[in-house]
C-alpha cells in the first residue's frame, strides 16, 4: 500500500463518517424538536394576551404570551403552513394583544398550546384549518 493510500485511509474516510453523522444527528435534533399533537389535549382552549417573543422558524413558530400575569408558549404551525394562513415575518409585533384558539398541553403545569386559529390585530389566521 503506497504512502498515498494509507493518508487518504485515515483522514478521507473519517471525515466522510463526521460528515454522514453530522448529517444524521441534524435530522434527529429536528425530529425531536418536533411538535405533534399528542401532547396535547381534545378539548379546546382559548387564550389571549400580549406578545413578548415572536420566533416564526423552524421547525414551528411560536410566540410567547402573557396572559393574567402567566407566560405561555403559543406553539404555531411550521413556517410553509404559517405562510399559507397568511402569518409572516413582521406581521406580528411584541406588544401586539393576540388571540389562540388550539388545544392546551395534557400537562397542566405547562403552559403550551399548540394553535389552530390566531386572530392578531383583528386578522384571522387559521393555521390548521381542518382542525377548527
Amino acid at each position: 500500500m503506497s504512502m498515498k493510500q494509507v493518508l487518504k485511509r485515515f483522514f478521507v474516510a473519517p471525515a466522510v463518517l463526521a460528515i454522514g453523522l453530522a448529517a444524521f444527528m441534524a435530522t434527529v435534533t429536528a425530529a425531536l424538536a418536533h411538535h405533534g399533537w399528542a401532547g396535547y389535549g381534545d378539548e379546546p382552549f382559548q387564550l389571549t394576551g400580549t406578545v413578548e417573543q415572536v420566533d416564526l422558524g423552524q421547525p414551528h413558530g411560536h410566540l410567547m404570551v402573557r396572559a393574567d400575569g402567566v407566560l405561555w408558549n403559543v406553539v404555531l404551525g411550521p413556517p410553509s403552513r404559517n405562510r399559507r394562513a397568511g402569518i409572516d415575518a413582521g406581521g406580528i409585533a411584541i406588544g401586539d394583544v393576540v388571540t389562540a384558539l388550539g388545544k392546551r398541553h395534557r400537562k397542566p403545569e405547562t403552559h403550551e398550546m399548540k394553535t389552530e386559529r390566531l386572530t392578531v390585530n383583528g386578522a384571522v389566521h387559521d393555521i390548521y384549518p381542518e382542525r377548527l
